[in-house]
Order: structure tokens, then C-alpha cells, then sequence
């Protein structure tokens, strides 16, 4: 069939990693089908009216991403508007070169209903097509609170109505979407790992070495506490060490509390944000991935760890728990210090009793490319009556 990916985030040139789960989604399911994606994303170098298309191409997979200019407009209203009417209209471009290009879609499947609602609902409806809707956004989660004011909630609701499939990508995430009244025929569709990219370091496993992989948003992430619970461990167990992959808005805090807890070259190190081999490379150093958020779906980071052979400690948040069991990590309650400092006690315990090899062999059947492509494909085939 012919997919049409509408995308509210995808990585684009200045954010190589935003979205990126919803690409990895497209390519898992360009195994099965055509699929092509449609990305607008405005440019802060780039005056009004101007615009740019960035177009790559292979046998089954297509992207397209306009480049537009930002809103000349002052006035938060007005600037408001006006970028909103620009987002539009280039999709609407964009999707007029799709039609031309490579036909009309048998399916249009919108990625996060906010902002792009309407305009999915508009495309579908010119098209005939099928409507599928996946969601990933944190917001419906109350420690989040996002999902609010009336236009959003209206938007998303007429959305999912107007769905054939609405996929969120863990059960946690259906509940609380439930929670807040929106209606529609559910089901989940976990995220997708590249198992051929994130896969198990060859010889003898590391030993004693955690790694964290995150946007440094302690708000979320809760960096600041880890910190704080490791420094305990790390005074029991010199030899402990801790790895923070990743860059975000509170990166210089976070290195400030390291230097001022004394654990910068001590046992904690910085590697800045990495990603594909460089990123693998550092998974296959360490012995365990830890986690310490306030709130979640499903971390595709989790996913990338248990693909590379990893035990995860996590709290009991969120979607985690869904995929975190005693076979394959350490939950704890989210939020309490001493709590993770007791995960590390047991994961130093028991590191010897997880088996690295089935712990990646149940990722790849659940997780996998080709395995979540072929669930999307049978979505697909079940919307369009052909299943």
C-alpha cells in the first residue's frame, strides 16, 4: 500500500534527534509498504515567505521536509495565528507534491494529533483514505499536565473520532488518554528499535558500570536525583562508576551538582549527547541502564538498552513496567532516594543472574524492526478491510 507519514516531530537538520522514534516507525513499516513522510517545520534563518524542500529517496522509503520561513508578525495572538496558517498551508504544499510525486495515499497516519489534527482530517477526507493516529506525547500523564486549554482537547478528540486505529505506544499511555475523555478504537503499538544498529558487545561483559541516556530535563528526568542516590553507592562501592549520556536545558546544572557532590571524574563522567554507533558503543560498555524519571510512556532508550544485552533499573512509572520484569531489570518507586539506592544494592547483588542473551532475544521478538513493522502492517491491512 501507499502510507502517507504526516509527522508533528521528525528530525530535521537542526534537530538530527526529535521525532526520532517516529522515523525509526515509518522505516520499520517501509519493510511492507511504500511509505512516504511529510514534515513542515519553520526555520528561524529563514525570512517569511521564503521556503526550501529537503527530499531523499530510496525504494521504499521517502522524506520530505519543508523549510519555511517563521512569522514576521508581533503579537502573541497574531504571531500565533499567522504560524499556525503557514504550518498549514505547507503541508498542504507538501502534500500536493506527495499526490503528484507518488500518488494518492491508501492510508494518511498522522503522528501526535496536536497540531496537525485538522489538517490529517483534511487530507484524508480529499483523499478517501484511512486514517491512523499514533501518540507518544507525555502530556496526557498528570505529573505532566500539558494536555490543556479547549482548542488542544477539542482538536484531539475530533481526531481520534475521526481515526480507524488510535495507537498509543503503551497501555499506561491508552489509560491516561482515556482518563481524559478521548474516544476511539485503540490499540498499541510499542516503539520500534533499529536491532541491527543497537545489539550486544562481544567477549566478557563490563562490570560495575552504569549508564544514563537522556534529554537533560531534570524536571523529567530527575538527573539531579540520581545523582544524589548514587553518591551513596558510589561511597559503599568505589568502584562503581556512572555514565550520563545526553545534552538538554539543565546539562550545566546537572555538571555543577556532580562537581559539588564530588563525583565528577569520581566515579560519574559526561559524554555529551551521542547517537548511532558512538551511542551503541557506550551501551556496550556498561553493565546496566538507569533511569530515575518522574514521568513516561515507553523510553525508546530502555528499548536501545535491552536490544544491547542490558539489565534496566527504572521506576515503576509510566509504561515501564509493562517491559520491565525481574528477568530483565529492578524497578523501584519513582520519586524516593532510598528506593533507588536499594535498586542499586539489588542490581549489585543479582548482575550475575541476568541472561544478556535472552534479555536481547525478548527485546528483538517485541521490539524489533521488522517485528513492530509487522504490526503496523496488519493495522494497516485491518483499516483498509484487506485483513
Amino acid at each position: 500500500m501507499n502510507i502517507l507519514f504526516l509527522a508533528s516531530w521528525y528530525p530535521t537538520e537542526k534537530n538530527p534527534l526529535l521525532g526520532i522514534f517516529i522515523q525509526r516507525h515509518a522505516l520499520a513499516v517501509s519493510r511492507f509498504h511504500q511509505v512516504t513522510v511529510l514534515h513542515a517545520v519553520a526555520d528561524i534563518e529563514m525570512k517569511e515567505g521564503e521556503f526550501r524542500i529537503a527530499k531523499q529517496e530510496s525504494e521504499s522509503f521517502r522524506e520530505i521536509i519543508i523549510y519555511f520561513g517563521k512569522s514576521s508578525s508581533s503579537g502573541k495572538i497574531s504571531k500565533f495565528l499567522k504560524q499556525n496558517s503557514l504550518l498549514k498551508k505547507h503541508y498542504k504544499f507538501g502534500a500536493e507534491k506527495v499526490e503528484q510525486w507518488y500518488g494518492k495515499p491508501d492510508i494518511v497516519h498522522l503522528n501526535v494529533p496536536w497540531p496537525l489534527g485538522n489538517i490529517a482530517i483534511e487530507l484524508n477526507n480529499k483523499w478517501k483514505s484511512k486514517l491512523i493516529v499514533s501518540e507518544h506525547w507525555t502530556g496526557y500523564q498528570p505529573e505532566d499536565g500539558r494536555f490543556k486549554g479547549f482548542f488542544m482537547k477539542w482538536l484531539t478528540a475530533r481526531t481520534l473520532k475521526k481515526a480507524s486505529f488510535v495507537l498509543p505506544v503503551s497501555e499506561q499511555l491508552m489509560a491516561a488518554m482515556k482518563r481524559h475523555g478521548l474516544k476511539g478504537n485503540y490499540e498499541v503499538l510499542p516503539n520500534v528499535v533499529d536491532d541491527q544498529l543497537f545489539i550486544s558487545a562481544e567477549g566478557e561483559k563490563p562490570t560495575r558500570k552504569l549508564i544514563h541516556v537522556s534529554v537533560i530535563d531534570d524536571k523529567q528526568k530527575n538527573v539531579s536525583g540520581l545523582l544524589k542516590a548514587f553518591k551513596k553507592i558510589h561511597h559503599k562501592y568505589p568502584d562503581v562508576s556512572l555514565t550520563i549520556v545526553g545534552g538538554g536545558p539543565d546539562e550545566s546544572a546537572i555538571k555543577r551538582l556532580s562537581n559539588e557532590l564530588g563525583l565528577t571524574f569520581r566515579g560519574v563522567e559526561f559524554k555529551g549527547s551521542l547517537t548511532g554507533t558512538d551511542l551503541v558503543s557506550e551501551f556496550q560498555k556498561a553493565s546496566a541502564l538507569v533511569m530515575n524519571s518522574r514521568f513516561e510512556n515507553q523510553p525508546v532508550v530502555i528499548l536501545e538498552a535491552l536490544c544491547c544485552g542490558l539489565p534496566v533499573i527504572a521506576p515503576s512509572i509510566g509504561g515501564i513496567p509493562e517491559i520491565i520484569n525481574s528477568k530483565n531489570g529492578i524497578l523501584f518507586e519513582a520519586e524516593n532516594e532510598n528506593a533507588l539506592v536499594d535498586a542499586f544494592e539489588q542490581w549489585l547483588r543479582d548482575d550475575d543472574s541476568f541472561n544478556r542473551t535472552n534479555i536481547r532475544l525478548d527485546a528483538v521478538a517485541n521490539f524489533g524492526a521488522y517485528a513492530v513493522g509487522e504490526m503496523l502492517s496488519k493495522i494497516y491491512l485491518k483499516a483498509t478491510g484487506k485483513c
